[in-house]
């Protein structure tokens, strides 16, 4: 893996883990249900860009 990859990885886990932190800041719905499809939505974009970096990088 190239560092710039290593890095754009590390810095999505951070941000997950900052959204889970902050997460009681964050206004809510009042359907749970709701709550976990968009912490899950935030979790595969970043994801799914964590990935397209690393693809465009090679």
């Amino acid at each position: 893996m190239k560092q710039g990859s290593i890095i754009g990885v590390i810095f999505t886990i951070g941000i997950l883990v900052l959204l889970k932190v902050i997460e009681d800041s964050i206004p809510k719905i009042d359907e749970p249900i709701t709550n976990t499809l968009v912490f899950l939505g935030f979790i595969i974009f970043g994801g799914l860009y964590g990935i397209s970096q690393m693809k465009k990088n090679n």
